[in-house]
């Protein structure tokens, strides 16, 4: 009997890839807070204690990453993979 494998995608280049991995594994989820971390390259304690704050003032983000989604970035990373 050959087990199942589910694999959790916490890093782009797993998104970018989930085609390739879909060959192998039976079911894949996101690891969002992980995802975002590496697609923004900040650690969310980090981010959230230093300038997060500075950069939803000052308009550089509409919302902190690790509450809402990031549509354009994280969010397009999961549509590009549910194209397998």
């Amino acid at each position: 009997m050959i087990p199942s494998l589910s694999l959790d995608l916490q890093v782009p280049r797993g998104a970018l890839t989930a085609g390739k991995l879909a060959e192998t594994a039976e079911f894949f989820s996101f690891g969002s807070n992980d995802l975002t971390q590496m697609t923004f390259g900040v650690s969310r304690d980090d981010a959230q204690a230093k300038f997060l704050t500075y950069y939803r003032e000052h308009g550089l983000l509409p919302s902190d990453p690790f509450e809402t989604i990031d549509e354009e970035g994280v969010g397009e990373l999961v549509r590009l993979s549910r194209g397998v």
